[in-house]
């Protein structure tokens, strides 16, 4: 499976069975890890085995997580660019562990208490993501009119190709709050202020990036 047979098929799961991550999958993973952390300057770690922090009353009964004791905490250096670079490079944690065949969800914080104890200082963590081997592999969710998303009329080919891949990004409670507009082959991007909005939108830039080949196009502000 590759990156974009991954964001074709990985959708959000809960619900996982107590296989334990291990072996030369563990092994991949943990090197992605060090890898996007290197490159990002995030502060990524992946927790095994941790039955706890998925086990809250309103994570059980309202989100429904079950058997999530495997979980990545996306933390950073605390500046106006962590939510967009949590999203972004969390997601290609989650692509990226598509492609080793396991199941991932994004999720509120569950062990904000225990990681921040360990960060140094001027670094937060802002998310989770519940990762393992799912008892399904989801559902697709459902999108808006790609006309939402931005204007295709002329548009060139890998304008369209962007918007196709970021339609299938994973958002907030499926809120999808985002569109780009396109100066020739300058292309800005329009999302929230809020911490999700801005996870969100990290999340989307790299699924439009992937679609539509960076070679093609510039961000702008």
């Amino acid at each position: 499976m590759d990156v974009y047979e991954a964001m074709r098929e990985r959708h959000s799961v809960r619900q996982y069975t107590d296989r334990k991550i291990e072996g030369d999958v563990l092994e991949a993973l943990e090197d992605e890890i060090r890898s996007i952390n290197e490159e990002s300057g995030l502060r990524i770690s992946l927790i095994l085995d941790e039955p706890k922090a998925f086990n809250k009353l309103l994570l059980k009964t309202v989100v429904k997580f079950k058997n999530a004791n495997n979980y990545l905490i996306i933390a950073g250096p605390d500046n106006e660019h962590l939510n967009i670079d949590a999203g972004y490079y969390g997601e290609k944690l989650v692509l990226f562990a598509q492609t080793l065949g396991l199941n991932t969800c994004w999720a509120m914080m569950a062990g904000r208490d225990a990681v921040d104890r360990t960060l140094e200082k001027g670094y937060k963590a802002v998310i989770d993501i519940s990762i393992g081997y799912g008892e399904n592999q989801g559902v697709p969710h459902k999108s808006k009119p790609m006309s939402e998303f931005g204007d295709t009329d002329g548009a060139p080919d890998w304008f369209v190709r962007g918007l196709e891949y970021a339609m299938l990004a994973p958002t907030g409670v499926n809120k999808q709050g985002f569109r780009f507009e396109r100066d020739g082959d300058k292309v800005r991007m329009i999302f929230g202020k809020s911490t999700l909005s801005q996870i969100d939108a990290g999340i989307v830039r790299l699924h439009f990036e992937l679609g539509a080949g960076k070679e093609n196009f510039t961000w702008v502000e």
